[in-house]
């Protein structure tokens, strides 16, 4: 009852983030994780945070034959994407405004590759995947590549290493979404300094 008050029960779902142990590891398993949703017939919207990202992501991509949404104009085709079973869409994050309801029963899947170094970006993301509603989930893959974990790689990489991780496996816990906070917090307080 209390989501029901909160409003919460028409939000999208909220995963885990995933962290890759490089920018490579990253794209495979992006790429491995929309073969997995278009199969099972999800909309799929892959978030890039810049432009240089957006043209990677849309070249790796290609084989799903993905609407490419850079800039304004793009809205459009977002909405009636995202209305399609087992379509992918690449949008640019600076485009995904709350004030457009992009509305469709169709589960869609938001698949963000990175974390702003702004919490308040991020967060607007995640506004745009609710007005979707509970059909929706946003998830946030990250790579030990990114500047925001650069001064956690040292310690990390050798202890993932030891656990035998892969290259290949990506690290989701809500422990390492929190750390993920926790050090986007710390940046922001010594950028405000």
């Amino acid at each position: 009852m209390l989501s029901w008050l909160s409003g919460k029960k028409d939000q999208a779902k909220r995963a885990e983030d995933c962290v890759w142990m490089s920018d490579p590891a990253r794209l495979r398993g992006i790429r491995r994780e929309v073969e997995r949703l278009t199969h099972e017939k999800r909309s799929v919207v892959v978030v890039a945070l810049t432009l240089t990202a957006f043209d990677y992501l849309a070249r790796e991509l290609a084989s799903h034959a993905p609407s490419l949404c850079r800039d304004l104009f793009g809205l459009d085709t977002l909405r009636s994407q995202i209305t399609r079973p087992g379509s992918v869409t690449v949008a640019l994050a600076s485009i995904l405004s709350t004030d457009v309801k992009p509305a469709t029963s169709v589960p869609v899947e938001f698949i963000i590759c990175g974390r702003n170094d702004i919490q308040a970006d991020d967060e607007t993301l995640s506004r745009f995947a609710d007005l979707v509603g509970p059909t929706a989930s946003v998830t946030f893959h990250l790579s030990l590549d990114d500047a925001l974990l650069s001064d956690y790689i040292g310690t990390i990489k050798p202890l993932l290493a030891k656990l035998g991780l892969s290259e290949d496996a990506a690290i989701s816990n809500p422990m390492v979404t929190r750390a993920i906070a926790n050090a986007r917090s710390k940046k922001s307080s010594v950028a405000k300094i």
